[in-house]
């Protein structure tokens, strides 16, 4: 009887340590100590670098000049060629002029007007899961998995999406995208300096492929 009772506390023992060593199956959270300021420091990104927004314009744009983001935002849909005197520009569709913004970006420190395409207004929905930090030469990582909350959502997020600005559609049942995503804060100062790196993979997550 004995036996049994002290091999079933090994068993336990092993199960804990293994689940330990994985990272566990179940759902974790950020740790405590750092679950606020990061939260908050990727709310504010996903303002100011709004996944949702191709920082691109001002529109009509002449078609002999640079236009980094010319090329998905048209085979998008949001803009299109159109013939103007002995050459082409590119100019917004209909579409495009839903998506069109000129205001200053929210959550910015720079009040300045930055003109951009966005199919909604991103915050952080949810952590989904997280896995224990790590240290290394005083640096703090923590890796976490989240969704993206919309707010404002342009019609083609109801729909498909926008794939060639490899924005996924909404979620059929409320107001987040129908992704997880994933990413490892790196923590400064105790945390007062937060940055974020989504190619960065370790622990259990370590092969899983980047967005």
């Amino acid at each position: 009887m004995k036996n049994t009772f002290y091999g079933l506390i090994a068993i336990g023992l092993i199960i804990l340590l293994y689940r330990f060593m994985a990272g566990g199956s179940a759902p974790a959270q950020i740790e405590q100590r750092y679950r606020q300021p990061i939260m908050s420091a990727l709310d504010k990104q996903l303002q100011t670098q709004s996944p949702l927004c191709t920082y691109q314009g001002p529109f009509p744009h002449p078609g002999n000049e640079i236009c980094l983001f010319c090329k998905p935002l048209l085979e998008a849909g949001l803009i299109e060629e159109r013939a103007s005197g002995s050459g082409t520009d590119f100019v917004l569709t209909d579409a495009g002029i839903q998506a069109y913004r000129e205001d200053p970006v929210p959550g910015s420190d720079n009040d300045t007007p930055r003109p951009r395409l966005c199919l909604g207004d991103a915050s952080l929905g949810e952590v989904v899961d997280a896995l224990p930090g790590m240290e290394l030469n005083g640096v703090r990582y923590i890796s976490f998995k989240y969704r993206i909350r919309v707010r404002n959502p342009h019609p083609w997020l109801k729909q498909n999406g926008a794939p060639t600005m490899k924005i996924p559609r909404l979620a059929a049942n409320g107001d987040m995208l129908d992704k997880v995503y994933t990413t490892t804060a790196t923590v400064l100062q105790g945390g007062k300096d937060i940055d974020f790196d989504s190619g960065f993979r370790y622990g259990k997550w370590v092969n899983e492929p980047t967005d």
